[in-house]
């Protein structure tokens, strides 16, 4: 597969990529060596293969990726982030949409949704997550700050805290649920709350 390579030449004094290949459907992989600073795209950022740069990445739109995302610093974008692979970030992971990848999700900051947040793999993140819709991993979710999501939170593995857990939906964990402080949802589905204290606010969805 053809790998395409950004460098500081192919952005603009903003720290826009203008460079004369179209980004918004790259049929192979993405490498950005753009120094310290931030890349940024003013439309959607998508490859048939991986994404992948030293520095942080910022679109407007989608970032979109046949294989994994990889960051050295922080990776943002207008809309949804979707990865066949995993998704792993220096800094933060934020998305004004869904974040989707079929690996894990790893951020060494918060990692923050406009939407749903949903992993194949684990989701560990560095600072709190946050999600305006549902959170779901097929791993373990562990979060250095709280966890805050506007619907379910189902994990495959254990649930740990650094501090407070609150659902709009139920709470379903295969493992343990570890919170420095209060885990609040609509009905704990399964899980054994090992720290933190438990309160229940409603029945709950049934799907």
């Amino acid at each position: 597969m053809k790998t395409l390579k950004i460098t500081i030449a192919d952005i603009d004094a903003d720290g826009y990529y203008n460079g004369s290949v179209d980004v918004t459907d790259y049929d192979g992989n993405i490498e950005i060596d753009t120094g310290a600073g931030w890349c940024r795209f003013k439309s959607s950022l998508k490859a048939a293969g991986y994404i992948s740069s030293i520095s942080s990445i910022h679109s407007a739109g989608d970032i979109n990726s046949g294989d994994f995302i990889d960051s050295g610093g922080n990776i943002v974008s207008g809309g949804f982030i979707d990865s066949d692979g995993y998704i792993v970030s220096v800094g933060s992971v934020q998305s004004g949409g869904d974040i989707f990848s079929r690996g894990f999700i790893y951020s060494g900051g918060i990692i923050k949704s406009g939407g749903d947040i949903n992993s194949g793999g684990y989701i560990n993140s560095g600072g709190y997550i946050v999600s305006v819709g549902y959170t779901h991993s097929g791993d373990f979710i562990d979060s250095g700050d709280y966890i805050n999501s506007g619907g379910n939170i189902v994990s495959g593995g254990h649930i740990d805290s650094g501090c407070y857990i609150d659902s709009g939906g139920y709470i379903k964990s295969r493992g343990y649920i570890e919170s420095v402080g209060l885990v609040t949802c609509k009905k704990l589905r399964s899980g054994k709350v090992a720290s933190g204290e438990l309160v229940e606010t409603g029945a709950g969805q049934t799907k």
